[in-house]
């Protein structure tokens, strides 16, 4: 499974709590699909950090979606049999 892009789609600033809600789309190859597909993800980062807030949100997106999504590959190719 690979991510080819991120893109920032919807930010919206959270005053009362200094963070930025976003949504991420993000653009997957993965192993058992022959086509890219797009995979939207919500997430929430501190306005203020060292790097980048574009950055920041894109690997917090990728970073999700990984721990939800990704499996590893000793059991993505187990069968039942």
């Amino acid at each position: 499974m690979r991510i080819l892009s991120a893109t920032v789609e919807r930010a919206h600033y959270a005053r009362d709590f200094g963070q930025v809600e976003a949504q991420v789309a993000l653009l997957v190859k993965d192993s058992s699909r022959p086509v890219p597909y797009i995979r939207r993800i919500f997430t929430v980062e501190p306005a203020r950090g060292d790097e980048p807030l574009r950055q920041r949100l894109t690997e917090s997106a990728t970073a999700l979606y990984l721990a939800r999504f990704a499996t590893p590959p000793e059991v993505q190719f187990k069968h039942a049999a």
